[in-house]
């Protein structure tokens, strides 16, 4: 009883350190599918950082794409094969401001939805 009490207080401090993300969205991924999810980025020049976390059995394939306008430009593709404990990391620069964010996330399984964490949160400038 001790240990699940101190695992949920552990677990709700990491909770609280980590509010400081820009987006945040648990997204599922069915079976052969691919699923697109756009980020209207800030009106301000900033440095971001884009976190893929998904305990799901792959192969998963993640695609990070800046959009101006109506063009779309690739910056940054992995497939993971993982049966689990896939991570992906990009770093989206918008040195202007005016760039927002497109994440697509192709689920290659054919028997099982992916459920995935995206996160992205904004580097500091020093």
């Amino acid at each position: 009883m001790v240990w699940l009490v101190f695992f949920f207080l552990s677990m709700s401090a990491f909770a609280d350190e980590n509010k400081d993300y820009l987006y945040y969205r648990d997204v599922n991924v069915s079976p052969y599918q691919n699923l697109r999810e756009f980020f209207d980025m800030p009106d301000r020049e900033g440095l971001y950082q884009v976190t893929l976390v998904s305990d799901s059995i792959g192969p998963l394939t993640f695609d990070v794409r800046r959009v101006h306008g109506e063009k779309e430009t690739h910056l940054q593709k992995t497939r993971s094969y993982a049966l689990g404990e896939h991570e992906f990391h990009a770093e989206f620069e918008n040195p202007e401001g005016r760039d927002d964010l497109i994440v697509e996330i192709a689920n290659s399984n054919p028997l099982f939805s992916a459920k995935v964490s995206l996160i992205v949160v904004e580097i500091p400038r020093k």
